[in-house]
């Protein structure tokens, strides 16, 4: 069988809700929200859609409301979805035909970020999951689904599928975005003090750096580079803090940081063409074509990870919006 348990959360979502909802109707055999806490036409939305509303009071943990939603889902099937994002209904038949005929645990759904109305391909997100398989949330913020029965081993049973799920979470036109970061950042500062590791303030980081105040945005990223002890995620790290001050526009103090930390933590060439475009900023056209030959001539040596050049071009983007994921840099050796 393959009926559809469609499950999202919410509060005052009425600008983004109708499309979400619009986008799931003709394939969800049950729509549950759980709202924590609306004042808006989120409820009448709900309703208008024949959902299944139930209230539930938030307590800065995104994963006990998602588990609420799992809890109560009573179909095959499962689909986790933001009220910022939309199924592609070009696809639904697809998906539907997918589900009727599996044999898997579950589906990741291919992410296309829409930034400034251009799409973005983003990471591959496990979004389907079968009902009462032993998947649940974990995790405040950031939450991810683990799995009780399979352990590790689910992996093995989830594809990744054709199927498209676009965000629009990234419209930095809307004052959403501002409260979304505002939000996550009191749920981080909520965090007892043994659970601030180097991916803790490197979190808190992205959120600032999100909200343009890139000073806070440096001071967390350095604190996550003295955290950590992986050379990958160190160079990362050090491109991050040389990049929020060219954001900045403090072009020297970028320069020296980044001529200072490129010295040990160069994993990435990118660095180098952040030097290159900090020294053409001040005029200094020799040393940025030096920096520039030296970032092209790192290509042949086959780099572990390349940033988009869009990344360095665009405000206010972070390499997740692009399917950037730590663990990718956790993982190499």
């Amino acid at each position: 069988m393959g009926t559809l348990s469609v499950c999202i959360i919410a509060k005052n979502e009425e600008e983004n809700l109708v499309r979400c909802l619009k986008s799931v109707q003709n394939i969800a055999d049950e729509i549950i929200l759980i709202d924590t806490g609306s004042i808006d036409n989120t409820i009448n939305i709900s309703n208008e859609f024949n959902a299944k509303v139930i209230h539930f009071l938030w307590n800065n943990d995104f994963s006990a409301a998602k588990n609420k939603a799992l809890e109560v889902a009573s179909k095959d099937w499962i689909l986790c979805i933001d009220c910022d994002e939309a199924l592609d209904i070009t696809q639904i038949i697809k998906l539907k035909s997918i589900l009727n005929n599996s044999s898997h645990l579950g589906f990741r759904l291919q992410l296309i970020n829409i930034i400034d109305n251009k799409p973005y391909k983003g990471e591959y997100l496990l979004r389907i999951i079968k009902n009462n398989s032993g998947f649940y949330f974990s995790g405040k913020i950031n939450e991810s689904l683990k799995n009780s029965i399979y352990k590790d081993s689910y992996i093995n049973k989830v594809l990744n599928s054709e199927m498209l799920l676009y965000n629009f979470g990234y419209d930095y036109n809307k004052k959403s975005l501002m409260k979304r970061c505002n939000r996550n950042l009191s749920i981080y500062l909520s965090f007892d003090n043994y659970k601030k590791d180097y991916l803790y303030y490197y979190n808190i980081a992205n959120e600032y750096f999100l909200l343009k105040n890139y000073t806070k945005a440096i001071d967390n990223y350095i604190k996550a580079l003295d955290l950590s002890s992986n050379y990958f995620i160190e160079s990362y790290m050090s491109f991050l803090i040389v990049k929020t001050y060219y954001k900045m526009n403090n072009f020297k103090e970028a320069i020296f940081i980044g001529e200072s930390l490129s010295i040990k933590y160069n994993a990435f060439r990118e660095i180098y063409l952040l030097l290159s475009i900090c020294y053409e900023k001040i005029d200094d056209l020799d040393k940025s074509k030096n920096y520039l030959k030296t970032y092209l001539s790192l290509y042949s040596k086959g780099p572990p990870y390349c940033f988009r050049l869009d990344y360095i071009n665009m405000n206010n983007i972070i390499p997740e919006m692009f399917g950037f994921k730590l663990d990718d840099l956790e993982n190499l050796i």
